[in-house]
């Protein structure tokens, strides 16, 4: 009886493990050999398995239509859409060598998995392999990666690069492009990731987001993903060395913490920089410097098969010393190149902090998204930090600030199980404060202007923000090739300063005002329209209308200007995507129009006291293209390139020399090439008969930048330039050893800041080992 009960045990197990598993696959590769390890993932669940040594595998799904991706190391992805019934179904998928197939690339830019050449938007996504070639360590590395992105090197600082897409950028704290690290809004500019460290995948999104990313995805959204924990052990360490004294040691390491529950990943990065400046003022010849030190740690427990949650966290600590080396005119910087002349060495330091849980259920009818952000940010000089630019002892400041915010985001979505109709509904909660203090100091050589000088001024500030979002978008299939999506958003946002300033001479303070508040509350609605044609299977051709807003503010200190208004926009796209040649070539190309209303320029109306106004109205239009192709193995191309034909409607300027207002109608955006393009070639000759897939790699890029506006009135420009980069090498399974160069002739460029100007970036060249595990 006993043994009888055994056997009837073991069939009734055979018999739901049959049940259980209804879709039976195997992977193989182009020549017919199993491909071991590879991850089956199903899009928009928590479901997915890895193939066996025999490459094959076993998954349970309910009826229904669903996208699966399949990967392998050495391979690229693959995204199929696969029809469930009550059958059973068997797959037979092909993996291709990634030297010989460009992969189907997996984004979250619509806050659902999709696969991007299938997705209707302007999108670019560099993974962390294309990350690694380019050498991007930070966001001052992403200019012409993408179409219409361009990055201003404004003030050797880490906190002070400003993105600008498509023409839209500002110089104030609400960015006109909205940065989001796993999923969670990093708020005002110098919130953003600084150094990349552990990131999986960067994605930049062009044109208004609000409908999905709220307040300042103005022109775009930047979409830094870090690398997510697995059940794979896996881990590298890296060492970066190089000319300017430069250091960058990394680490990486991802384990299973409890099998098939529970994993950790981990990363640590220390990233050093010597001197690029020298101070003939201070007699030093190494005036600047950078020291950073960061690192993130991610948690994922699955519950169930319904419910995971995520813990992700990131921290990074800045110095810079030397920060803001302006001069006071493009001929001193062209002339005596990476001298500062201030008195002081400006040495700025910042600490940045992000804690995030995430819970998500993935059920038969819909998805469940729950964000949970606590964001932490301060920013401080040691001493005073010079602002005249000058050898003379004229303006000087220091200042002190201090972020907290708490964000909420609850997101519902239609399940994996696709339907003529996918749909999001959300809202999103914040709660920001933050605590400022500047002081400007007029000394002794300000006599000249002021004989009452020296002297300083203090204001100190409260800001209390609170806000909340409703959003929805959904998209619906018309015909098998024709869906339409319709999106709309509405923010309710309050915002209240609490502000006072003071007067100090010979250690005597005079209050000037006591505490006083302003408050206001903005409103946005950004609604957004998509109509998307599949032409063929790997084509397709859209049109979309989007609004987006940046919100308005207080000007710190000023009583005469003390708000400004949101600025809105417009933009209109029409683009198409195309996978052709056995997926050997990839060519998109975007048409877009991008109208500013109510543009937010810092200016003034009396030559003295500066203030952020609702000022410009400016349109910008232009072509987006890229293209990536495989002409032959072990031979990528990628070609980014993009037009851009800005104008101001509207520009009401003050001009010192009459002493008036002046509209500069008709002038171009700053920082807007009229043409942009890089082109990057990577070659790589692989050792067949190596036991650990040894290849050596050579690649060469070349980066044209047209000519832009360096100011409003348009009175300097910087003429078209290139540069060039390089990086060569050999790759095998767990070591590989790259040689790297970039702006490889040195090339000089200007930046500019409000009657200031600084150098980019002067040629770098180094070296990087990378040992994986």
């Amino acid at each position: 009886m006993k043994i009888k009960h055994i056997i009837t045990a073991m069939l009734c197990l055979v018999v739901t493990s049959n049940f259980a598993q209804n879709i039976e696959g195997i992977i193989l590769s182009t020549k017919g050999n199993p491909v071991p390890f590879a991850n089956i993932m199903i899009l928009n669940s928590s479901q997915g398995t890895a193939t066996d040594l025999d490459g094959r595998f076993a998954l349970k799904l309910n009826s229904g239509t669903y996208q699966i991706q399949f990967s392998a190391i050495g391979f690229a992805p693959k995204i199929k859409n696969i029809v469930v019934t009550n059958d059973k179904l068997s797959l037979n998928v092909t993996l291709v060598d990634q030297t010989e197939s460009l992969g189907e690339v997996l984004v979250t830019s619509n806050k659902i998995e999709t696969d991007l050449q299938k997705t209707p938007l302007a999108a670019t996504a560099l993974n962390a392999k294309q990350l690694k070639e380019y050498r991007v360590w930070s966001i001052s590395d992403l200019t012409a990666l993408a179409p219409s992105a361009f990055t201003i090197e404004h003030g050797n600082s880490t906190g002070s690069n400003f993105l600008n897409f498509r023409g839209a950028m500002g110089f104030t704290n609400e960015q006109s492009v909205a940065t989001y690290v796993d999923g969670v809004y990093q708020f005002d500019f110098y919130s953003a990731p600084l150094n990349f460290n552990n990131i999986e995948r960067v994605e930049i999104l062009r044109g208004p987001q609000g409908t999905l990313y709220g307040r300042n995805a103005f022109a775009g959204v930047l979409n830094v993903i870090t690398k997510k924990p697995t059940n794979k052990t896996t881990g590298f360490v890296e060492v970066d060395l190089g000319n300017y004294e430069q250091q960058r040691y990394s680490l990486g390491f991802n384990t299973p913490l409890i099998q098939d529950k529970l994993f950790v990943n981990a990363g640590l990065q220390l990233n050093k920089r010597g001197a690029v400046y020298e101070n003939p003022t201070l007699n030093t010849k190494d005036f600047d410097g950078k020291e950073a030190y960061s690192g993130n740690l991610n948690l994922k427990y699955i519950v169930s098969d319904k419910w995971t949650l995520d813990f992700t966290s990131r921290y990074e600590n800045n110095t810079d010393k030397g920060a803001y080396p302006w001069v006071t005119t493009d001929s001193i910087a062209l002339n005596e190149p990476y001298k500062a002349f201030g008195n002081y060495d400006n040495t700025e330091k910042r600490t940045n902090f992000n804690a995030s849980i995430s819970a998500k259920y993935y059920g038969e009818k819909f998805n469940f998204t729950s964000i949970t952000a606590f964001l932490d940010y301060e920013n401080w000089f040691d001493d005073k930090y010079d602002f005249d630019f000058t050898a003379s002892k004229l303006i000087s400041g220091d200042t002190w600030n201090k972020q907290n915010q708490i964000t909420q985001e609850f997101r519902f979505t239609s399940p994996a199980n696709e339907s003529k109709l996918n749909w999001t509904v959300g809202s999103y909660l914040f709660l920001d404060k933050a605590k400022s203090n500047y002081t400007t100091y007029y000394e002794e050589d300000f006599a000249l202007f002021d004989p009452t000088a020296p002297y300083s001024t203090i204001t100190n500030g409260v800001k209390n923000n609170v806000g909340i979002a409703f959003f929805g978008q959904g998209n619906y299939a018309i015909t098998p090739k024709l869906d339409v999506t319709v999106g709309a958003r509405y923010d309710i946002e309050h915002r209240k300063l609490t502000q006072n300033s003071s007067y100090e001479k010979d250690d005597v303070v005079t209050i000037l005002s006591t505490d006083s508040s302003d408050d206001k509350t903005f409103y946005a609605f950004t609604p957004k329209f998509i109509l998307n044609y599949q032409l063929t299977d790997n084509s397709i051709l859209y049109g979309s209308y989007a609004k987006g807003f940046r919100i308005g503010g207080f000007n710190f200190g000023n009583d005469t200007n003390p708000t400004y208004d949101p600025e809105r926009s417009d933009n209109y796209d029409i683009g198409i995507k195309n996978n052709l040649w056995s997926n050997k070539l990839k060519v998109n190309l975007t048409a877009f129009y991008f109208q500013q209303k109510d543009q937010q320029l810092t200016t003034t109306t009396d030559g003295a006291v500066y203030a952020t106004q609702n000022i410009g109205d400016m349109d910008n239009y232009g072509l987006e293209l890229e293209v990536s192709i495989l002409p032959i193995k072990n031979l990528q191309i990628d070609w980014t390139a993009s037009t851009s034909h800005s104008e101001y409607k509207k520009l009401e300027l003050f001009d010192a020399n009459s002493f008036t207002t002046i509209d500069y109608k008709g002038n171009q955006a700053i920082y807007t090439p009229k043409y942009q393009s890089m082109v990057a070639a990577q070659y790589s000759v692989p050792f067949p008969k190596s036991k650990h897939n040894i290849s050596a790699f050579v690649r060469g890029e070349f980066k044209y930048i047209g000519e832009y506006q360096l100011d409003f009135e348009n009175s300097n420009s910087q003429d078209a330039y290139s540069l060039i980069n390089t990086r060569f090498g050999i790759s095998s399974n767990h070591l590989d050893l790259a040689f790297w160069v970039r702006n490889l002739t040195d090339e000089r460029y200007l930046s500019w800041g409000y009657g200031s100007y600084m150098l980019g970036s002067p040629r770098m060249w180094g070296v990087t080992l990378t040992a994986k595990l």
